[in-house]
Formats: C-alpha cells, sequence, structure tokens
C-alpha cells in the first residue's frame, strides 16, 4: 500500500512538472509574439538581436551557419574603425526586384562628408574588397556583442519559423492552452466530488445525531409523563 502511494505522488510531481515545462513554452512563445522583431535573419529582443550568419564573409570571426548576438542599444559616435563588427541593412535587385536583407561586417573606415558621418564596412574573410555602398548612422542596426554559438544559427531560423508557422501555433498554444483547460476541469471535478462526499456524510452524521436527540428527548418525555403519572395513581 504505501509503494502504491509513492508511486502515485511520483506520478503526480512528474505531471507538474510536465504541466509547468509547458506552460513556461507557451509564456516564452507569447514573449517572442510580443516583444520579437523578425525580419529576415534578424531577430530582436529586448534590445540584443541574435542573426543567424548566411554567409561566409566573415570567416576567421564567425562561420556561415553560426548564431551571432547584436547589441542594437548603441552610440554610432563611440565605433571604432578596425575594430567594431556592425549589422546594417543593405540591399540588392533579384529578378528585377529590390530584395533588403542585413548583413553583419567589420568597420573599415569611418570619414566624415557633409557633417554626416559615413562607415565603410568590409568582411574578415582574405581576399575581400570594402562593401559598395559607405553607411550612415541610420543604416547600422547595432554592434556584434563578440559572442556566438557555432552552427546554431540554422536551428535557430527553422525553429523559428516553426513557432510562427500555423503547425507550431497550434503545437505550442493551442495544445498546451486545451491541456491547462482539461487539466483544470479534471482538478474541480474532483474537488466538487471530494465536497459533495463531505456534505453527504456531514448531512448524514447530522441527520443521525438529530434522530438520536428527538429519540432521546421523546424517551424523556415519556419518562417524565410517567413520573408525573405514578403519585396520582398512588392517591387514588
Amino acid at each position: 500500500m504505501g509503494n502504491v502511494m509513492e508511486n502515485k505522488a511520483t506520478v503526480k510531481k512528474v505531471l507538474n512538472i510536465v504541466f509547468y515545462v509547458v506552460l513556461a513554452i507557451v509564456f516564452i512563445y507569447a514573449m517572442f509574439g510580443l516583444f520579437s522583431k523578425k525580419e529576415s535573419n534578424y531577430m530582436s529582443f529586448l534590445g540584443i538581436a541574435s542573426m543567424s550568419v548566411q554567409s561566409d564573409s566573415m570567416t576567421g570571426t564567425f562561420e556561415e551557419g553560426d548564431l551571432v548576438f547584436i547589441d542594437t542599444t548603441f552610440d554610432a559616435a563611440d565605433l571604432v574603425e578596425k575594430v567594431d563588427v556592425i549589422t546594417f541593412k543593405t540591399s540588392d535587385v533579384v529578378d528585377g526586384k529590390i530584395v533588403y536583407y542585413y548583413n553583419t561586417h567589420r568597420i573599415d573606415d569611418i570619414y566624415e562628408s557633409g557633417g554626416v558621418l559615413r562607415f565603410v564596412t568590409k568582411g574578415d574573410k582574405d581576399g575581400l574588397g570594402t562593401d559598395p555602398i559607405h553607411l550612415k548612422e541610420e543604416d547600422i542596426i547595432g554592434v556584434w556583442t563578440g559572442k556566438s554559438i557555432s552552427g546554431f544559427g540554422k536551428f535557430t531560423d527553422g525553429f523559428t519559423d516553426f513557432l510562427k508557422s500555423g503547425l507550431g501555433f497550434f503545437l505550442f498554444i493551442v495544445v498546451p492552452c486545451l491541456a491547462f483547460l482539461v487539466y483544470e476541469v479534471v482538478k474541480f471535478v474532483k474537488v466538487y466530488a471530494a465536497y459533495n462526499v463531505q456534505k453527504s456524510t456531514q448531512d448524514r452524521v447530522k441527520m443521525q445525531e438529530e434522530a438520536l436527540a428527538a429519540a432521546r428527548a421523546q424517551l424523556e418525555a415519556e419518562a417524565k409523563a410517567k413520573a408525573e403519572k405514578e403519585p396520582k395513581d398512588q392517591q387514588e
């Protein structure tokens, strides 16, 4: 009997852990949905952006498929040439259409033109020249924090896209919400059933006590009536 109770307690703990893990996933999904910005391979969250590397132009610093982290709260006046690696928005023409994307290269030179700072960038891969477009401050998205996760970019791209898909929404939002609803309904039914059993028991005990009290009162009344009758019979 003791083992059965212990097993039930263990199962209950495991179910509670699973429930809170699912709840945490729902919370994380909701936070991404509320506070993240996803464009192409660029996603920001509360001032820190994560980006999957799409090319090998920065080979030697980070590789294609890596996940790099960008600080979007920066001051352009603090940027240093040959040191800082920046992420910027650029464009290209594909099939006659302008396609915008994000790139991350090192600052090769900084100069002023017409009272405006201009930034010349270049990839770290050997043999590359400077990028053709000289950037303005508003073109810069952020500064690389120096942190990256090797090979994790492709996974995050796929996982994020899955979370934002219809199937991902169903699995990580709809299913957990339904499970939470069922869990709460079952919990309520159990509590309500226990309440009814307790109430029924209390009602039954109360009825028994009332019946005993009534029987006792009747016996006492009969005994009193009998006691009052006996002196009269003796007098006669």
